[in-house]
C-alpha cells in the first residue's frame, strides 16, 4: 500500500510534488510551533484546522491507494473556515509580529491551495475518481 501511495505521488506533475512536499505541508505543520499564541487568532484553533485539513487525507490515501481528487474535500471543510478566521485575525493586526507574519503566509498558502481544491472537489463530485 505504501508503495502504491508513493508511486501515485510521483505520478503527479513535478510542480505539484514540490508544492505539496516543500511548501504546503511544511507551512501547515509550522502551526504546531505557534500552538500557545492567543492573538490575533488562537494558535490552538489554527493548528487544529491546519493539521486536520491534512490528517484526514491519510485515510483517503489509504482507501484510494494513492492521490485522488477526494483529498480536496478535507481542505474545503477545515481550511475554508481557517482562511476566513485568519483573514479577520490579520485585519485586527495585534499579536506578536512573527506570529502575524506566519499567519499571513499560512493564509496565502491555503487560499492558493483552496483555489485548486474547489475545482478538484467539483470534479470529484461529478465522478472523477481516478487516482494519480
Amino acid at each position: 500500500m505504501f508503495n502504491d501511495i508513493m508511486a501515485s505521488f510521483f505520478r503527479l506533475p513535478r510542480w505539484v510534488q514540490v508544492w505539496m512536499f516543500l511548501w504546503l505541508v511544511p507551512v501547515n505543520l509550522v502551526s504546531l510551533w505557534f500552538w500557545n499564541e492567543t492573538a490575533p487568532v488562537s494558535g490552538v484553533w489554527v493548528a487544529v484546522l491546519a493539521n486536520l485539513g491534512m490528517a484526514i487525507n491519510l485515510p483517503i490515501m489509504v482507501a484510494t491507494r494513492g492521490m485522488s481528487k477526494a483529498m480536496s474535500l478535507p481542505h474545503l471543510v477545515f481550511w475554508t473556515p481557517l482562511v476566513v478566521i485568519l483573514g479577520f485575525g490579520l485585519v485586527a493586526g495585534d499579536g506578536p509580529t512573527a506570529y502575524r507574519n506566519y499567519l499571513a503566509i499560512l493564509w496565502v498558502t491555503n487560499v492558493v491551495s483552496l483555489s485548486f481544491d474547489y475545482r478538484d472537489a467539483l470534479e470529484w463530485w461529478r465522478g472523477a475518481r481516478d487516482v494519480a
